[in-house]
């Protein structure tokens, strides 16, 4: 197995356990995780995301802060 594969394997298992933690999630339940990922990632890191206001219409978004 070359290195690309083994890569390659590594990345499908990783996306195979996040579908696996994640399927049973509903929409907002999703976005609820995925917001406190990326805050945990901000503190960590320094680096600081564009934050979208969301509605129901994704037409009616605004934002909130730019980075």
């Amino acid at each position: 197995m070359t290195n690309e594969s083994k890569a390659l394997k590594e990345i499908h298992d990783i996306r195979l356990r996040i579908y696996e933690e994640t399927r049973d999630l509903t929409p907002k339940q999703r976005a609820e995780l995925t917001s406190s990922i990326v805050r945990e990632f901000e503190q960590k890191s320094g680096v600081t995301f564009r934050r979208l206001e969301t509605t129901q219409r994704s037409s009616q978004r605004k934002e909130v802060c730019e980075v």
